[in-house]
């Protein structure tokens, strides 16, 4: 097994490839729930998340990035640890206390707990494709 990639499956990719993208800050001089509404609105798919797509600092945010890499539609990503103004605001503009967010289409679907509902149910895969169509 290669130490460097915990994520390699005998068979499979020696690295794994991440269909996420994460955002680069928008301007900080512009106050933060602007900020957040900006990159809410940048994707069709969008969640705030702890970390980045190839190195997740949650197993929320990991099982998040699994299910959007799951569903194989372009998505882009937030990292809320590096900036405490848009982790507060990201919190305000969804009325969501929890991380992550995914949004889709500028409209919260929830956090991971709900993510995995919709992901059984089979939801969740309709409302990205919708999204990346």
């Amino acid at each position: 097994m290669n130490g460097s990639n915990p994520f390699h499956i005998a068979g499979g990719s020696p690295e794994p490839r991440f269909s996420g993208r994460p955002v680069d800050e928008v301007d900080p001089g512009v106050p933060a729930l602007e900020r957040v509404e900006k990159m809410v609105s940048s994707s069709d798919v969008f969640l705030f998340m702890k970390g980045v797509p190839e190195q997740p600092q949650c197993g929320f945010s990991a099982n998040s990035i699994a299910i959007l890499e799951t569903l194989g539609a372009p998505y882009c990503t937030f990292d809320v640890l590096s900036d405490e103004s848009i982790r507060e605001a990201a919190k305000q503009y969804a009325g969501w206390p929890t991380f992550p967010q995914l949004w889709v289409r500028g409209e919260l679907v929830g956090g991971n707990d709900i993510m995995m509902e919709m992901l059984s149910s089979g939801e969740l895969e309709t409302v990205v494709r919708g999204a990346s169509s």
